[in-house]
């Protein structure tokens, strides 16, 4: 039973099941949902929220890897709600930002330059995720520049 709740999460909820671009669809699927939080709750909670969401990510994600070769399976796609949200943290509520910070994310997880490559390439648990973390943080990053320029 942990198992499949498990697999239903780490999948986001079944995007990751979609049989072309999960992960692509996963950093679209989020968009509204941050869009939503941003406009009715602090930042604060915004970033609360993606830390929960993390921890039990990383729960979640040992219990389905423990035993598979496989450490970054195309269905998980928990990470890209991470990483997406951790990037929209600092966007203003405007649409071209949020399309902004979608393809910069995307471009960085799926060409994957260093430092991102460096925790990919460590296929574990923390690997899957604190890659697109650190993309997600980049794109925060180049916002926070962007907006104090």
């Amino acid at each position: 039973m942990i198992k499949e709740i498990s697999i239903f999460f780490c999948s986001g909820f079944g995007v990751g099941r979609f049989p072309i671009i999960p992960g692509t669809l996963a950093s679209l699927a989020i968009l509204p949902v941050i869009w939503f939080i941003k406009q009715n709750y602090s930042t604060q909670i915004l970033i609360c929220g993606i830390v929960i969401y993390y921890l039990l990510s990383y729960f979640f994600l040992k219990k389905i890897l423990k035993d598979s070769k496989n450490k970054d399976p195309s269905y998980v796609v928990c990470d890209e709600y991470i990483g997406q949200s951790i990037a929209l943290i600092f966007c203003e509520q405007k649409l071209i930002d949020f399309i902004i910070s979608f393809l910069l994310f995307r471009i960085l997880d799926i060409k994957k330059p260093f430092p991102i490559n460096y925790f990919d390439n460590q296929k574990s648990i923390s690997g899957v995720l604190l890659d697109d973390v650190i993309a997600g943080l980049i794109v925060a990053v180049l916002f926070v520049i962007y907006y104090g320029i």
